[in-house]
């Protein structure tokens, strides 16, 4: 189901930015992620990536969701493409 909003994601790509299209991509092809996760593999400072992904939240194709581990402290928060 991931793979159809995908392809309808990359039709419209002169309404997404050049890194929005790489975290897709990177989401599509790695699975869910952390935001450093995303900064060491794209590059790019994480006030950047978090600014894009919060505008691909609004536009409902990504979500994030946290993972508790059963340890203290605050759970890990992770980005993937909305079902």
């Amino acid at each position: 189901m991931a793979n159809i909003l995908i392809e309808d994601i990359y039709r419209q790509e002169d309404f997404l930015s050049p890194l929005q299209l790489k975290l897709i991509k990177t989401l599509d092809q790695q699975g869910p992620q952390t935001r450093k996760q995303l900064v060491n593999s794209l590059k790019t400072p994480r006030t950047t990536i978090y600014d894009n992904l919060v505008k691909l939240q609004k536009n409902r194709v990504v979500e994030k969701f946290s993972r508790n581990n059963g340890k203290r402290g605050r759970p890990k928060v992770y980005w993937r493409i909305k079902d």
